[in-house]
């Protein structure tokens, strides 16, 4: 399944939706720069690893997905996505390496708010309720028809997150638990997202910044920590585009 702030990241707006939270994209940037591939690399060893390779329609939404783990030349699963007349999402299919996939449909209110999103696979079973207020997601996870976690999301702009919290509920009690994370936001004067600290608590051990181009498409992701007092990068991503 993917990872949590990719199903995060699919939070629709009035106008128009941000589909890249973590990296912090919205979708009118690649329709603007008429994009229609991205790759994003991770560098591992001192050498450019294939991570994800990404295709987009003329509307700058994605169509594809191709992921790939360990540099391993093929693909670990592809996901594909389709779009009703009016351009909001309708469906999700994930196609596993393994033979499985996992089909998501999207639900909307009179509004075009995004009111209900549904994961089937097999028995596994993820509801998604959105609320009213935008920067406002709450989650009901449901696993072989029992909830087990609820989440909240909290933004303060429409991709940059101020808090996430929940609850996660286990048949063996002592087995559940709680987080709440807060997030400390930079935006520079056009109004991208530059920094993220992980913390608001002083001092700032950790941070993830972003470098964006003239055009604002996403040049660098850099994942930093504080190593004996000194600032060091631990995780760095590269973005290429096909223009």
């Amino acid at each position: 399944m993917r990872n949590l702030f990719s199903l995060i990241a699919i939070f629709a707006l009035q106008t128009c939706y941000s589909q890249e939270l973590d990296i912090l994209q919205n979708d009118s940037v690649y329709s603007k720069n008429k994009i229609s591939l991205r790759t994003m690399y991770h560098m591992n060893g001192g050498t450019l690893q294939k991570d994800l390779v990404t295709h987009y329609n003329a509307a700058g939404q994605k169509t594809k997905q191709f992921w790939f783990w360990n540099g391993e030349s093929r693909f670990h699963n592809v996901e594909t996505f389709y779009y009703s007349r009016n351009g909001l999402p309708s469906s999700l299919i994930d196609s596993f390496a393994d033979g499985n996939i996992e089909i998501t449909t999207y639900y909307y209110d009179s509004n075009r708010n995004l009111k209900k999103r549904v994961t089937l696979n097999k028995k596994d079973t993820i509801d998604f309720w959105t609320y009213p207020n935008k920067h406002t997601t709450i989650q009901r996870w449901y696993m072989e028809g029992k909830p087990y976690r609820f989440d909240t999301a909290i933004y303060e702009a429409e991709t940059a997150m101020l808090e996430y919290f929940g609850t996660n509920k286990s048949q063996n009690a002592a087995r559940g638990f709680k987080w709440h994370y807060k997030f400390k936001n930079k935006f520079d004067g056009k109004g991208n997202l530059v920094t993220v600290y992980a913390k608001v608590e002083k001092p700032y051990n950790s941070f993830t910044k972003y470098i964006y181009n003239k055009r604002g498409l996403l040049l660098k992701k850099q994942e930093i920590i504080s190593v004996n007092k000194k600032k060091e990068i631990q995780t760095e991503y590269y973005f290429k585009y096909d223009k």
